[in-house]
């Protein structure tokens, strides 16, 4: 069950990852994305801006910068521009992520 409301789907979406696709609203110098996993999901190492993000259900294990990190329901993260990260989320979680400037350019959401 999304803990996100029906009508979130008709915000733009984009594929963020195989297995992974998110809602996403873009404004001046940011965009924000709200999304949920069916089933554990792998995110490959990446960088990009700034990433601010809070986690609704479930966990997120992030491994920022060589650091691994496991965040919970309710608590929130910060993985500063730059800083290479990956991550793996368990089956259900539900999150949050703010990002500054253009994370997802307009042609790659649909």
């Amino acid at each position: 069950m999304s803990v996100f409301p029906e009508w979130f789907k008709a915000f733009k979406q984009v594929e963020i990852w195989p297995s992974m696709d998110m809602a996403v609203l873009s404004g001046h110098k940011g965009q924000v994305g709200f999304a949920q996993v069916q089933e554990e999901t792998f995110v490959p190492e990446h960088a990009h801006d700034g990433q601010w993000g809070v986690v609704l259900e479930g966990e997120v294990e992030f491994v920022m910068g060589g650091e691994r990190k496991v965040f919970r329901k309710g608590d929130y993260y910060h993985i500063p521009g730059g800083v290479p990260h990956s991550a793996r989320l368990a089956a259900g979680t539900a999150f949050i992520d703010v990002w500054e400037n253009e994370r997802f350019p307009a042609e790659r959401l649909k």
